[in-house]
């Protein structure tokens, strides 16, 4: 870690204009370390069958972990079409929040599945991003963020960023951009993988 402590190490993942993670779509268990603006913040690793968890660690404690949600009461919300939920969970399994694919209707490209970032409660944030996570998105459907990636020349590795417009005022928990990763990661490997 790069960082003085964890809670630098913390403030900058949620604050960084650029975070920069790595992916190999053949590694059956993606690991890599988490830069915020080009400096190393902390770590992350997938795990569980059919690498179903993401630890976020630092300096090797677990800051928090991401997981796939299919029995809690956020999979069955009256009126609401959605597919897939990731929850986020402390160290102690307490709920952080959820990103869930909805169907919504933003105005422009009528109703379409997008990725909602929502608290505890269920309760959407001020942003949302494409069901891919290439894109995220205001309420006001201005592009706050976006997620680019650069491949290598061999083999299967990729450099995935993350990247927050400048004239954003919107803040952005760094654990949705984990989910923006996990999804990135997702696209290549339906794209890429042999």
């Amino acid at each position: 870690m790069e960082y003085e402590d964890s809670k630098a190490a913390k403030k900058a993942m949620n604050n960084a204009t650029n975070i920069f993670m790595e992916s190999n779509i053949e590694e059956p268990n993606q690991k890599t370390d988490i830069k915020a603006d080009g400096m190393v913040a902390g770590y992350m690793e997938e795990s569980g069958i059919f690498n179903t968890k993401w630890t976020v660690s630092i300096d090797g404690e677990t800051w928090f972990y991401v997981k796939f949600v299919t029995d809690e009461p956020i999979n069955d919300v009256e009126g609401v079409i959605s597919a897939t939920t990731y929850g986020y969970y402390d160290s102690n399994d307490k709920c952080l929040g959820y990103a869930q694919q909805q169907v919504l209707d933003n105005g422009v490209y009528g109703r379409e599945y997008y990725m909602l970032y929502l608290d505890a409660d269920g309760n959407p944030k001020d942003y949302y991003s494409d069901e891919d996570g290439y894109y995220l998105y205001d309420y006001d459907g201005n592009v706050i963020g976006e997620g680019d990636v650069e491949s290598s020349w061999f083999g299967n590795d990729y450099d995935i960023t993350i990247t927050m417009k400048e004239d954003s005022k919107v803040q952005v928990d760094f654990m949705d951009k984990v989910v923006m990763y996990i999804r990135i990661c997702d696209d290549l490997y339906e794209k890429y993988s042999d």
